[in-house]
Formats: C-alpha cells, sequence, structure tokens
C-alpha cells in the first residue's frame, strides 16, 4: 500500500511526462506547418516566373496590320469609291495626316527620305513605326558611267544622241549617288530640248510638227493623229497657256510612240520613258511616295479604261470622311490614274492608282494605302502621257 506522499510524487511525474509528450507533438506540427509554407511560397515564386510575358509574343498582334487597298470605280462625275471590304472592320482605325501644303521642297528620288522615327516623344508615341527600306545595292558600272559620261558631253551639241547615252547609263544600273543625281538633272534638261519645249531640232525622232487646220481643236488633233496621250500634253509641248487659243496654220509638236512608266520601289521612283519605234529613251525621273507597311503591289499594269480622273470625288475607307471635287483638303489631290494588273500574278489585284497628294512630306515615305503618290506638278505629266491603250506602268521592288 503507497504512502500519500509517495502516491503524490507518482502523480506528478505522470502530469510532467504528459506535458513533455504535449510539447514535443506542437513542435512538430509547427515544424510541418512552416516546412509546408515554405513549400507554397517557393511553388508561387517558381510559376511566377515560368509565365513572365514575353514582349515581343505579346505585341505581335498589334504591330501585324494588313493594309487595304484603294478600290476605285470611275464615273462621269469623276467620282472615286473605294471598297474596303477586304480589311477587317477593327482594322480601320489608323488614318494619314497631312503636311503644309506650301511645302515646296522636291524630294531627291536618288535619296530616299528615311522613314519615320517613331520614339521621337510623346507626341508621336501614338503613331505606328514604318517599316525601313533600304536602296537597291549600288555597284560600280564602268559602262554606265562612260554613257552619262558621253550624255554630258553631247547634251549641248546633240540633245538627242545625248538622251540615248544617257538611257543607257540609266538602264545598264549601277550608277554612284552622284551619278544617279546628274542623270535625274540631265533628263530632266534632254526632255525639256527634245519633247517637252517648243524649239526644233534636226533629225528629232521624238516628235513631228503638224499644221493647225479649220475646225481643229487639241482634242481632235489628238484623236486624228492617233497619239496616246492627253491632249493637256500638247499644250505644254507648245506652250500654251491657252489649250482653245490655236489658229489655222499653225504649226504644232507633236509627240512620237508612246510612253511607259517604271516604278522603283527600292528607291521611291518613277522613270518616264517614251517608245518609238526606233528606241526607248527616258524622258524624266520622279519622286514618289508608296504605301504603307509595303503595301504598294508589284508586276506589270496598264490604265484602267475611263479610270483617268481629274478632281475627283474621294470617300476614305477607314473614316468615311467624304471630299468633294475641288477640294483642296483631298488627299488624292487633284488627279487620279487607275490601274489594273496584266499578269497572271496580280490579274486580281485592282484598287490601286497613282495620284496626288496634298502632303510632299510623305514622297519618299510609306504612307499611302497602297497607291503611288505624286507631287502635283509631276502627277499632271504622268496623266498626260500615260494611256490605257498605249501604256504600262511596271512596278519592282
Amino acid at each position: 500500500m503507497a504512502l500519500a506522499s509517495q502516491s503524490g510524487r507518482s502523480t506528478s511525474r505522470r502530469s510532467y511526462m504528459s506535458s513533455r509528450r504535449r510539447s514535443r507533438r506542437s513542435r512538430w506540427i509547427l515544424g510541418i506547418l512552416l516546412i509546408a509554407i515554405a513549400c507554397v511560397v517557393g511553388w508561387w515564386f517558381t510559376s511566377e516566373s515560368k509565365t513572365a510575358i514575353d514582349p515581343e509574343s505579346s505585341t505581335a498582334g498589334d504591330t501585324e496590320v494588313s493594309a487595304p487597298t484603294e478600290n476605285v470605280a470611275s464615273s462621269s462625275d469623276s467620282q472615286i469609291y473605294f471598297d474596303d471590304g477586304r480589311r477587317a472592320p477593327n482594322e480601320a482605325a489608323k488614318t494619314t495626316g497631312t503636311a503644309e501644303p506650301d511645302r515646296t521642297e522636291r524630294p531627291d528620288p536618288a535619296k530616299p527620305t528615311a522613314a519615320v522615327n517613331s520614339t521621337k516623344g510623346s507626341d508621336d508615341s501614338s503613331k505606328t513605326a514604318e517599316p525601313t527600306r533600304t536602296s537597291r545595292p549600288i555597284t560600280s558600272n564602268r559602262n554606265a558611267a562612260t554613257a552619262l559620261a558621253d550624255a554630258l558631253r553631247l547634251s549641248t551639241t546633240d540633245p538627242v544622241a545625248a538622251r540615248r547615252s544617257l538611257t543607257t547609263a540609266w538602264v545598264a544600273g549601277g550608277l554612284s549617288a552622284a551619278d544617279r543625281t546628274d542623270a535625274i538633272r540631265l533628263a530632266r534638261t534632254l526632255s525639256e530640248l527634245t519633247l517637252l519645249d517648243r524649239p526644233s531640232l534636226p533629225n528629232n525622232p521624238y516628235v513631228r510638227e503638224y499644221k493647225v487646220r479649220s475646225g481643229d481643236s487639241l482634242e481632235r488633233i489628238a484623236k486624228r493623229e492617233d497619239l496616246q496621250i492627253d491632249k493637256m500634253l500638247l499644250a505644254r509641248m507648245n506652250n500654251l497657256s491657252n489649250p482653245n487659243a490655236i489658229r489655222i496654220g499653225q504649226t504644232l509638236r507633236l509627240p512620237n510612240g508612246t510612253f511607259d512608266a517604271i516604278i522603283d520601289k527600292s528607291d521611291y521612283s518613277l522613270t518616264l520613258y517614251q517608245k518609238t519605234d526606233a528606241d526607248r529613251s527616258i524622258v524624266v525621273v520622279l519622286p514618289v511616295g508608296l504605301g504603307e507597311f509595303d503595301a504598294t503591289p508589284t508586276g506589270l499594269f496598264r490604265v484602267r479604261v475611263n479610270s483617268k480622273l481629274v478632281n475627283p470625288h474621294w470617300i476614305n475607307p477607314r473614316t468615311r470622311e467624304e471630299f468633294k471635287p475641288n477640294d483642296p483638303a483631298n488627299p488624292i489631290g487633284e488627279h487620279w490614274i487607275g490601274l489594273e494588273g496584266i499578269e497572271n500574278a496580280n490579274r486580281d489585284v485592282d484598287g490601286y492608282g497613282i495620284h496626288g497628294t496634298i502632303d510632299p512630306a510623305s514622297i519618299g515615305n510609306q504612307m499611302s494605302m497602297g497607291c503611288v503618290r505624286m507631287l502635283s506638278d509631276d502627277v499632271q505629266l504622268v496623266y498626260e502621257v500615260l494611256t490605257h491603250q498605249g501604256s504600262t506602268i511596271e512596278i519592282r521592288d
């Protein structure tokens, strides 16, 4: 039989041992909880690092924008209608701006203007950066340089021979930047001497003479003589300030042959050629603007029937803003020449054209909806010489 004192110590010992067991169990539970929390935190940080967004992939959907085409249908009241159906509705948000119409500096097609940098400031943050185009590689071509030297030498004594030598140099390619600039300037000078100005040159294959008859008008002369040009070219060639002021017996200069154009996207230029039975010679080289996102199509084209319009009525397919004829704010300018593809690869390509612009800063850049933009005076000359039956327009990279 246990004593009371012994019984009290035994009870106390049992209570102490039970308390030690509870304390050890609590520490184990606390440790397990800490380990579990550490695992959860580690897993969370690991998953965050694995799901970081790739900046290029997140913006790919925004930068891949398809440029619309400008679909045109001519009508008696000089309207241009654009069907932008090939473009998704949510893609028709970007509009083209206009620059000061009084800018007169002519861009040099031998030195293309660089695309606008969209990082210039906060004001430009909403503009989409234009893709940068590089000029066609220029290699040394001794034959081209020699032909250009011959053209420069002959320009004051024999403009006809000089124009032929210049054509040889230009077609051969490989001219340096300085030589290209000289060739462009010389082409304009020679075209004025042999085609566009009044003096008569002996043995000039590019023009012929015509005496005005009773009842003649420039339009009737062009039709009777089967001239593949607009009547206003005759007024230009004969320095007629009033196209209707011709008199019987007056001698007029008429152009021979037809005219073609080659548009080089690599250097933003349009080269105009005169094609006669004897040869195909350069007339002039003019700067152009092209379609944003490289949207201007390539291939061989011709002027669409009844598509040449003066002071056209235009509706912007993106904003639906309407511009009436003779509106000085019309981005199309005063002349429109519709194009249609004539090769298997581009027969379905339509709605594009050559037109003027009220934004001279767009020349030498990709800022149109795919069409070819030109300065006002330049597109007027192109309008006068390109026709449906007689002309081809090649657009090449």
